[in-house]
């Protein structure tokens, strides 16, 4: 079996999955850091964090995980750009999927005991049937992203089964300190950073799209939370309600002191019109839920961006 004091976390240098580490560090908890820095900085991990500076999608990546013994894994790197999986698709499944099963098959050669597989929820369920969507409902992405998150949850399901505990917790729109404003940014990032500058803003589509947007920390309470737990299971993680993008547009100009008005643009492909979380499931199992509403989160967000920008 792994060591019984180490997590490996990849892409824990990014944004959610820093978040995480600074939980398990705070526990206590040896924390072992795969990171490419293609989009994580090594400044966000907390001191006395190991950096394997590594390639998931490379041949050596399972043997490296292997060798630490892990007693759990937490999978959060991943390509999550829409946009950047229609214009490659080849890398996003490099990344996604060849590079989920090689940290999958470090965890199962190296005697891990618990899989954690961070995932997407509003790019799975596609056009919903029905809304809150919940963990039962239909699967049909609409983008290669959304493809490839779903094909490697299906490979956890097959390789993992009756050799070890996994689960893959669904996340809304995660938004917080951290989040980058380029390339694979969500819109809270983007929107932040560009009232910040008095820049122009951009809205995709009408704006009256719907989002289920959930703080980072109260994703990071429940990947943690996940850890503790030795159920096999597939969860969604949010907040049960929608936003729509011109709302929050308006939120966080109040709270930016923001005066302009925003620029439509057509929407762009492969993204859904609503997307909202059932999160019944993750409250009953894991004793979880969200705590941060989405005022309070977004005045967090802002202020964490003016802090690092001074």
């Amino acid at each position: 079996m792994g060591d019984t004091n180490v997590v490996v976390v990849t892409g824990g240098a990014g944004f959610i999955g820093s978040h995480v580490v600074d939980r398990l560090v705070g526990e206590g908890r040896r924390v072992v850091v795969v990171d490419d820095l293609s989009t994580g900085a090594a400044t966000n991990l907390p001191p006395g964090t190991d950096l394997e500076q590594l390639d998931l999608a490379r041949p050596e990546a399972a043997s490296r995980i292997a060798r630490l013994r892990p007693s759990a894994v937490v999978h959060c790197a991943a390509q999550a750009s829409v946009t950047e999986s229609f214009r490659d698709p080849a890398r996003d499944a490099a990344v996604n999927i060849l590079g989920g099963l090689n940290a999958l098959r470090g965890a199962l050669d190296g005697g891990t005991n618990r899989f954690v597989y961070v995932t997407t929820g509003g790019a799975l369920y596609g056009h919903a049937a029905s809304l809150p969507s919940a963990e039962g409902d239909p699967i049909a992405p609409l983008s290669p992203y959304g493809l490839s998150k779903w094909i490697m949850e299906r490979y956890l399901a097959i390789l993992a089964r009756d050799r070890l505990s996994w689960v893959a917790l669904r996340l809304g729109n995660v938004y917080g300190p951290r989040q980058r404003s380029d390339g694979e940014a969500g819109v809270v990032a983007i929107f932040a950073d560009r009232m910040r500058r008095g820049a122009p803003v951009t809205i995709e589509g009408d704006g009256e799209q719907t989002r289920d947007f959930v703080f980072v920390a109260d994703v990071g309470d429940a990947i943690v939370s996940a850890l503790g737990h030795r159920e096999t299971d597939t969860l969604n993680i949010g907040t049960g309600r929608g936003t729509s993008v011109n709302e929050l547009f308006g939120q966080l100009a109040a709270i930016a002191g923001y005066g302009q008005e925003p620029t439509h643009v057509a929407a762009r492909p492969g993204d859904v019109r609503h997307s909202v979380l059932d999160v019944r499931r993750a409250e009953a199992t894991l004793g979880w839920t969200p705590r941060t509403n989405l005022a309070d989160g977004l005045r967090a967000t802002y202020a964490a961006l003016r802090a690092v920008s001074a």
